[in-house]
């Protein structure tokens, strides 16, 4: 499997609202993420493009590491770190941009860096309880308009 998890592969949230037109190959990697396995970020973009979608890129980078030398627990490690790191913002896809082996001070460790990427048909970027809906509620936050309930609302200072 360590093979399958290199720069510009892409993570998908298992059961993801994409086009119809969008041919993605995909195979179970852990707990509900799936690997888009023909195709690299690159042309999931464009498809997703091509059909009137639209494929968020997130600036913000998510890191992680493993202790050990280059092999597929050791990289199932440390991609098992970052796409917990992921999860609280609800993104529906992750962008591998690195995964490289490293040494301090004599130990290897093995480092995964990569970026929230989101399909949504909408040009403009849903709000994480949004994304939460369309998550949770099976893709029917348009049916559902209510925001969702705030914890405890903080007394005023």
């Amino acid at each position: 499997m360590s093979g399958a998890i290199k720069a510009g592969t892409v993570m998908m949230k298992a059961g993801t609202i994409i086009p119809q037109s969008l041919r993605v190959e995909t195979e179970l990697y852990s707990h509900g993420w799936e690997i888009i396995k023909n195709a690299g970020a690159d042309v999931v973009d464009r498809d997703i493009r091509r059909a009137d979608w639209n494929f968020f890129f997130l600036a913000a980078s998510i890191q992680a590491i493993a202790l050990g030398y280059w092999g597929e627990r050791t990289v199932r490690r440390a991609m098992e770190r970052v796409l917990a790191k992921a999860e609280p913002s609800k993104f529906n896809c992750l962008e591998i941009t690195e995964v490289s082996t490293r040494q301090f001070l004599g130990f290897p460790y093995v480092h995964v860096s990569a970026h929230s990427r989101h399909i949504q048909k909408s040009p403009f970027l849903q709000e994480l309880a949004e994304r939460w809906r369309t998550i949770f509620l099976g893709g029917t936050a348009a049916l559902c308009p209510q925001p969702l309930p705030l914890a405890r609302a903080m007394p005023p200072a």
